[in-house]
């Protein structure tokens, strides 16, 4: 009896509390009785966080930023679409479009610096909230527009918008514990996914429509429509973005200690439906507290950038920039010109009337030039129902990897994912000169797609291991600006080249991703622990 009574004591805590606790060896018991108490000692963030617990609230706000993550896949590759069916009523040529598909990178650009500031002085869940009210309006305005000038000034404050894309992945590990953190980030890129496979199903049911609505200057066609349609979900769910707390690392970051005490409080009681206070009451202060100053904007935004390069981050911050502009790059510089590849391809195998003995892709490519002076006569902006079909299987072809990273990512590592991704879709993107049909151009994009999506996804998730609070959000948004300065050129090169000489933007391709492979190896290891 008193042996048993023995090993009770030592299971006793005093949590500053006005009597002990008796702890199970169930976690559970403790967390119940936990909340019962308050702490008046401070408490470390990350502590805070492990009492927060990790439940329904998370898993909300993985289904609204998720939700949101998909509205800019379908943003992003809504383009893709928009390209062959409006081609004639904008008098498109490859290097139109080429332009057109460099708009949005070009808007990501320019929002990146921008959108990272914010993120770092304003709060994450101000920036998402103004990004993606941007691009949506933007995109709701492009879907009306008349004049090809237009489309691509709309197709570029888009691109502004998109550009908070970095701040998901800083917002929600924010609120995460270290040993859940890494696979509760990898889930996003199964929202992508969802969106790469929404986008072709919304395509197939609304371009093909052949109705017309005119009105003096104005003409309104199935293709506007569809823009009207992949507008929306950006304006839907950033209005339930408003409704969720801002990111409690920010908050402390900036010394606001009560704001950060009330969001933690918000997230516990969600998480455990309960209504008891929560325990603790009062929290460590960073070292590094970022006051607010009244500093202009650039200002701003400059210091920001400066901090952050004579910082002891410098060199990962550089090697991160490098590695988003080649897996980047190539990544815009071939999926935007799937479907136009697919068109050509169908066009190849059912119209041509030409000898049919092409041995590589760049042959059959150039069989489809259009001149600028040909386009009224040859004209088509009909998309082949196979292409529709096309886009939707290599969007299911990215499932797999889309689920088989969060399951296993704990064990083998984010890096180990990565130098997977790249290796293998930089070979898949070298295999696409070799092919000569449509199966073969769907297969190898398929893995293409499935890889070098999985890769760009992973390489936000470790960046924001990789920085501290008060250098996350221009580090990643840096990062990824360097990105959209890849897939500029990238898109650039492919209309250029894409007619006349096709091997280039292929051999661009894979070896942007052979080179990210080999720096991802040089990054620092990431794992279970606790953010800065």
């Amino acid at each position: 009896m008193e042996k048993n009574k023995s090993k009770e004591d030592t299971k006793s805590v005093c949590l500053k509390s006005t009597r002990p606790v008796h702890l199970d060896k169930d976690i559970k018991s403790f967390e119940i009785a936990s909340s019962k108490l308050l702490i008046t000692k401070p408490v470390n963030l990350d502590e805070a966080i492990e009492i927060v617990g990790f439940g329904s609230f998370h898993y909300y706000i993985l289904f609204i930023c998720g939700s949101l993550f998909a509205a800019i896949s379908i943003s992003v590759t809504s383009v893709s679409f928009i390209i062959p069916s409006a081609q004639c009523d904008f008098q498109m040529t490859s290097v139109h479009k080429g332009v057109l598909n460099g708009a949005s990178m070009i808007g990501m650009f320019f929002g990146c610096f921008i959108s990272g500031y914010m993120a770092d002085s304003k709060g994450r869940k101000y920036t998402l909230v103004v990004c993606m009210m941007i691009d949506g309006i933007f995109n709701l305005i492009s879907s009306v527009s008349q004049i090809y000038p237009v489309l691509i000034f709309c197709k570029l404050m888009s691109g502004f918008g998109v550009s908070g894309v970095t701040v998901f992945y800083s917002y929600l590990g924010e609120f995460v514990n270290s040993k859940n953190r890494e696979k509760f980030l990898c889930w996003m890129e199964l929202f992508w996914t969802f969106g790469v496979i929404l986008l072709p199903c919304i395509a197939w049911i609304v371009i093909p429509q052949t109705f017309r609505i005119e009105y003096g200057f104005f003409l309104f066609r199935s293709w506007n429509l569809f823009a009207v349609i992949c507008s929306l979900p950006s304006i839907i769910f950033s209005c339930l973005l408003v409704k969720l707390p801002e990111s409690p690392k920010f908050l402390l970051a900036k010394g606001k200690h009560d704001e950060t005490v009330d969001c933690l409080k918000f997230v516990y009681r969600w998480n455990n439906k309960t209504d008891d206070e929560f325990p603790v009451t009062s929290l460590t202060l960073p070292d590094c507290c970022v006051n607010e100053q009244n500093n202009s904007f650039f200002n701003g935004l400059y210091k920001s950038i400066l901090e952050l390069f004579t910082s002891k981050f410098k060199v990962v911050a550089m090697n991160t920039c490098m590695i988003q502009f080649c897996c980047t790059a190539s990544f815009y510089m071939m999926v935007l010109w799937f479907p136009e590849l697919m068109n050509r391809f169908r066009w190849y195998e059912t119209l041509y009337s030409g000898p049919k003995n092409m041995t590589n892709m760049c042959e059959i490519v150039s069989l489809f030039k259009i001149e600028p002076e040909e386009i009224d006569l040859k004209c088509n902006d009909e998309i082949d129902q196979s292409v529709y079909e096309n886009i939707l299987i290599i969007g299911i072809a990215c499932i797999p990897t889309s689920i088989i990273v969060p399951l296993l990512v704990n064990r083998f590592g984010i890096k180990f994912f990565l130098v997977l991704s790249f290796f293998g879709s930089g070979l898949s993107a070298a295999c696409l000169y070799f092919i000569t049909s449509s199966f073969e151009n769907i297969v190898l994009s398929s893995v293409f797609e499935a890889l070098s999506s999985m890769g760009i996804g992973l390489i936000f998730c470790i960046s924001v291991e990789l920085f501290p609070t008060e250098y996350r959000g221009v580090a990643v948004s840096i990062g990824s600006m360097f990105g959209k300065i890849g897939a500029v050129i990238g898109n650039i090169v492919v209309g250029v080249f894409i007619d006349a000489h096709c091997m280039v933007p292929i051999l661009v391709s894979c070896s942007f991703l052979i080179i990210s492979g080999l720096l991802v190896l040089t990054l620092p290891k990431t794992g279970r622990t606790a953010m800065k």
